[in-house]
């Protein structure tokens, strides 16, 4: 998530919906008091530096144990990547308590309620992804990040509670709904789409008079894409199994099922 004052905006960062590449692309831009939770490791690894804003985070009270262990790792080994997760974690930590379990995807009532001025007068925007292709790229992310030999078909199970799997199932949220919904009313200003992504996404610079040129750092995303269909990876049980998990969102999105032929 990221609120900025100098552009005044609040990006709500869904989950697996190129977030990352969005705050390490606007990171540069933003001002010395804007905050930013989540990706800060990846900011630093890039070269980049922390604001004023991420440092002053990081000796709040519920950080503070934290950046400890990050000041020692960089003080015994220099800047590793043990120490870049920690200043993040750091970050993370101080708006646990305060925001969400998972500070990085906070639900929008979260957010009205710890910044309600800036929600009042901010522009607010989101991006979203059809719910078939983000289950896939979970699955990914966990079978990488566990190092399990899962099938998407046993992932999909512990995702909707069949199996018992706590090992695999993500942290926070499943759906990205109550992100940027409440009452399941959308109360963001934009809804950008994974699908068009470039496109939107300059848009919204254009509309924040950022300064953008070229494209997202999508590394991530080129390096991860997959080599099969979506149709290839779902069943009528796994498309049912979505369509419960993200519901909401396929219904007002009108997401299509995979296994449906566009004519």
């Amino acid at each position: 998530m990221i609120i900025s004052h100098k552009y005044r905006f609040i990006f709500i960062h869904c989950r697996k919906v190129a977030g990352s590449a969005i705050k390490t692309t606007l990171w540069p831009h933003l001002g010395d008091d804007d905050i930013m939770i989540g990706s800060l490791d990846e900011v630093l690894q890039r070269g980049g530096s922390l604001n004023r804003a991420a440092r002053r985070v990081m000796w709040h009270p519920h950080a503070l144990n934290v950046t400890r262990k990050a000041m020692f790792e960089r003080w015994r080994h220099g800047d590793t990547s043990r120490y870049r997760n920690l200043v993040n974690t750091a970050v993370k930590a101080r708006y646990r308590r305060s925001l969400f379990r998972n500070p990085v995807h906070p639900p929008a009532e979260s957010v009205k309620a710890m910044f309600p001025h800036e929600w009042e007068n901010y522009f607010k925007f989101c991006f979203v992804r059809d719910p078939h292709d983000q289950a896939l790229s979970e699955y990914s992310h966990q079978r990488r990040n566990s190092g399990g030999e899962f099938d998407f078909d046993y992932f999909l199970k512990a995702l909707t509670g069949e199996v018992e799997d706590q090992d695999i199932t993500p942290s926070g949220l499943i759906s990205n709904w109550p992100l940027y919904t409440i009452d399941d009313r959308v109360v963001v200003d934009r809804v950008g789409r994974y699908e068009s992504l470039e496109q939107d996404f300059s848009w919204l610079c254009k509309r924040l008079g950022i300064p953008h040129e070229g494209s997202l750092l999508e590394e991530k995303v080129e390096k991860h894409r997959r080599k099969r269909s979506l149709k290839d990876w779902y069943d009528a049980e796994g498309v049912e199994r979505v369509r419960a998990l993200y519901e909401d969102e396929i219904s007002y999105f009108s997401f299509p099922s995979p296994l449906v032929v566009e004519k």
